[in-house]
């Protein structure tokens, strides 16, 4: 019986030890398959938009906003809202060259660029730019290097994309950039905050004036804007927030505010007075930027 029992209980363990040895079932590998080319399904083609649909000319708008105080105000402005992945940015270089962008059939816009100062010998314009400049013509580094470090830039990355933040171009990443503008007062930014260095172009600004913006709508588009004279900061801030933007920021050219779409809205003695105050001698600017087709965008409507 004893013997029985031992011979039992060594055969359980057996079992037991067979079984716990034997592999348990696995779920099977899924089959990899790559398809052959002609299988796979193309890419969607994103198609270029016709020339006279590359920027939207937004005319003589108002919007009512409403001041802290309780009093309702009516803010005029006109706009060019472009998409970045079409439209590139030339340097115009020149002195008083607004009469000669009017009839400009190449362009789409003209817009005022980032501040200067005057410095003889320094270039052709006699100019040392506050900001880094990459267009679709030419980089010009910042002269005054101190000022560039301090104030913020737009830009449009090679993947048409918009990118609004604080200094200057990154040497080590400015092969992303397609466009970078930089010199400007970050006036807005609802999704980044201002690094320490950054100073900024203004102060405390109680002055009403025409102003430039450069905006970052929620659509991803660019907006450029310019306001009626007699807005005040504090007006302005009320008009980004009720539009919007993602982030506005400013070149900081009062006087020397420009605005021209070729064949629609032009500069004349009427305009230059009305931007000045009447102040003629304030007004000369040495270069715009000049709003074109971009490259991708010729390509494109070429293979069509």
């Amino acid at each position: 019986m004893g013997r029985s029992l031992a011979v039992l209980l060594a055969l359980a363990g057996a079992v037991v030890g067979a079984a716990a040895l034997w592999p348990l079932p696995q779920e099977p590998e899924p089959l990899s398959w790559d398809p052959p080319p002609e299988l796979i399904p193309p890419q969607p083609i994103v198609l270029p938009p016709a020339r006279e649909q590359l920027v939207e000319f937004l005319p003589d708008q108002s919007i009512r906003l409403l001041r802290p105080t309780g009093r309702e105000i009516t803010v005029r402005y006109s706009a060019v809202v472009a998409d970045p992945r079409w439209v590139d940015l030339a340097f115009y270089g020149g002195w008083e060259r607004e009469l000669e962008a009017n009839e400009d059939s190449s362009a789409l816009a003209f817009v005022t660029g980032p501040t200067y100062e005057r410095q003889q010998g320094f270039n052709d314009l006699g100019i040392a730019l506050h900001g880094d400049l990459v267009l679709a013509n030419g980089q010009w580094d910042a002269g005054n290097r101190a000022a560039a470090r301090q104030r913020a830039y737009w830009a449009i990355t090679t993947g048409g994309e918009l990118e609004f933040g604080y200094g200057r171009l990154p040497r080590e990443d400015s092969s992303r950039y397609r466009i970078f503008v930089g010199g400007l007062h970050a006036f807005h930014h609802s999704e980044a905050v201002p690094p320490e260095s950054y100073k900024g172009v203004y102060q405390a600004m109680t002055l009403a004036d025409v102003r430039i913006v450069y905006a970052w709508r929620d659509d991803g588009r660019l907006e450029l804007l310019e306001t009626a004279d007699g807005l005040l900061f504090s007006d302005l801030e009320l008009l980004v927030k009720a539009r919007g933007f993602r982030a506005a920021y400013l070149p900081d050219h009062a006087s020397k505010s420009r605005l021209i779409i070729p064949g629609q809205k032009l500069w004349s003695d009427e305009q230059a007075l009305w931007v000045s105050g009447g102040r003629l001698d304030i007004i000369p600017l040495p270069f715009m930027l000049k709003l074109q087709p971009s490259r991708a965008w010729y390509e494109a409507s070429n293979r069509l």
